[in-house]
């Protein structure tokens, strides 16, 4: 659960992190933040690049939902959340991210969900400045299916429910040792699976969700 004292010990932790990998932060201002990387799911593919930083264009332009490091700022990431979304289009803003393959109204059909599943057996890897900081994460942890599902008709199917989901806790794991995400470094993250995702809806995706101290303006870049 989510309490002032835990965010307190979250940001005096990225302070003195940040400190201790040589960044002046006397003039800087810590302030909450996050980081949002989205890619598109494909049959085919096992192994995706999750764009970290502004400038990654290895999956071409960034979706409009995204929010990625900026070169002149870092982040000390203090938990994660990798999941799933099915929105309508490539510039859908209204769509709902998932903590798993929901089979609710405008989502996944049951044998999409099925495939989908692969994901949650897969795990995400990262590289800074080709030294492997995060080997393998497993995306298991971040697997939460609710209580209340959507798409599962009550009281003779005149109630239909929507997932029950809390965005501030479901689903977002702890990073320890944090993990740092600097704008003016060379960052490789990747979502390793050990198969295709057999069944794909159109435009769905894989969103991984960082929750972080911002510092800004602190890197080499200018």
């Amino acid at each position: 659960m989510i309490n002032q004292i835990g965010a307190r010990l979250t940001f005096e932790n990225a302070k003195s992190f940040v400190q201790s990998q040589g960044y002046d932060v006397s003039q800087a201002v810590l302030t909450q933040s996050y980081v949002r990387s989205e890619v598109a799911i494909s049959s085919s593919v096992t192994n995706y690049r999750l764009p970290i930083v502004i400038t990654d264009t290895a999956n071409g332009a960034a979706f409009n939902t995204e929010r990625r490091v900026q070169l002149q700022d870092v982040h000390v990431v203090s938990s994660l959340f990798i999941g799933l979304a099915a929105p309508s289009s490539s510039t859908d803003a209204a769509f709902q991210v998932l903590s798993y393959p929901s089979t609710g109204t405008n989502q996944f059909s049951a044998a999409q969900a099925d495939a989908a599943l692969t994901l949650y057996n897969g795990f995400f890897t990262m590289q800074v400045n080709n030294q492997n900081i995060v080997p393998a994460y497993d995306i298991l942890r971040s697997y939460y299916v609710p209580q209340t599902q959507g798409g599962v008709g009550i009281t003779a199917q005149t109630v239909f429910p929507v997932d029950q989901w809390d965005g501030s806790d479901n689903g977002f794991y702890p990073i320890e040792p944090n993990v740092l995400l600097n704008g003016g470094a060379n960052i490789v993250a990747n979502i390793v699976l050990p198969a295709a995702i057999s069944s794909v809806k159109a435009d769905s995706r894989i969103v991984a969700i960082f929750r972080t101290i911002l510092c800004q303006n602190v890197t080499s870049v200018k």
